[in-house]
């Protein structure tokens, strides 16, 4: 099953994808043409630089999907991959923090409000300790499309569990008819 950004999250991703880039294309302009200027050069040069920092993030957003199957999940963000097996998720969860720029634009729904801005983002507990954060599937955490995240958060949950559930029952099937087996062998053995 694969998850992706809510179509709102998307559209707010690719608007500001395009406004970034015009942004760092302006701050470039200005580099370029005033070269000979020192303060204009070093402003078009941060205008470029803060563009861009906006335009990755939006573009991480555009990109990220979370695909869920029977081996794990596979989190692919920028064309990489990173695979975690149910095996090492001990819980899938939601976390609320402040919004922060690598929750792709989810920092632009509403005029930041640096204090009261929090965002919900589905969370994969590992085994190992740590807690991987899928901030493609972020949403806000209140108003009214607070629930985005947290169905995303119960269909990883849901997936996980049915995974559990069919791996529980196969390790039990695979022990009884090895069970049977040695039971035959050492009956076989002792006739």
């Amino acid at each position: 099953m694969e998850l992706h950004p809510t179509p709102e999250s998307w559209r707010v991703a690719l608007l500001t994808a395009f406004g970034a880039l015009a942004i760092a294309a302006s701050g470039l302009w200005v580099a370029l043409v005033f070269v000979g200027t020192p303060v204009l050069l070093a402003g078009g040069i941060l205008v470029a630089l803060a563009g861009t920092a906006t335009l990755l993030p939006a573009i991480g957003a555009l990109s990220a999907t979370i695909d869920a199957d029977g081996h794990g999940v596979t989190i692919r963000r920028f064309g990489r991959e990173s695979f975690y097996a149910w095996e090492e998720i001990v819980d899938v969860h939601i976390v609320e923090r402040r919004a922060n720029v690598p929750d792709g634009t989810e920092y632009h729904w509403v005029v930041p409000n640096r204090r009261s801005h929090v965002v919900a983002v589905p969370c994969l507990a590992l085994a190992d300790g740590r807690q991987r954060e899928m901030p493609a599937l972020a949403g806000p955490a209140h108003g009214s499309r607070q629930g985005a995240a947290a169905e995303h958060a119960a269909i990883l949950a849901r997936v996980r569990e049915l995974q559990t559930t069919s791996d529980a029952a196969q390790r039990d099937e695979t022990n009884a008819s090895m069970r049977s087996q040695t039971k035959a062998m050492s009956s076989s053995a002792s006739a």
